[in-house]
């Protein structure tokens, strides 16, 4: 009983992994407020969205312009705002996936290898055809 009552006090510990995942919002631009507060990964998504719909509308004469630098990167920009692949931004999911790409798949001890030469046996192989009952 009296174990219980010089037991020390539960201790929250605090997390402080938020602080390195801020997100940076713009409220005011060259001293005039903004109607809206906007974050400045999406402002950049969406003038990459731009860029990129500027030149497939080149490409693609028969789209509309207003189409071209309105509604496509406007919609491309919130459809990948609102993506989180593997918990990740959608900017670093691609990075990460090029980088994988890139990297040689065949390892040992994390060096690549040369897989040039074919492996044969010298003698036969022994397998069953059969599974055994017990």
């Amino acid at each position: 009983m009296s174990e219980k009552q010089h037991e020390s006090p539960r201790v929250t510990v605090s997390n402080y992994t938020k602080i390195w995942t801020w997100d940076w919002v713009i409220y005011a631009f060259e001293g005039k407020k903004l109607p809206v507060p906007a974050n400045v990964r999406a402002v950049g998504t969406f003038f990459a969205c731009l860029i990129f719909w500027a030149i497939v509308g080149q490409i693609l004469f028969f789209i509309p312009d207003g189409y071209v630098y309105g509604v496509l990167p406007f919609a491309s920009t919130w459809l990948i705002m609102k993506q989180k692949l593997d918990g990740k931004a959608p900017h670093k999911w691609l990075l990460s996936m090029i980088f994988h790409w890139m990297r040689p798949k065949h390892l040992r001890r994390y060096r690549q290898i040369q897989h040039t030469k074919r492996y044969a046996y010298g003698s036969k192989v022994v397998y069953r055809t059969q599974r055994e009952r017990a």
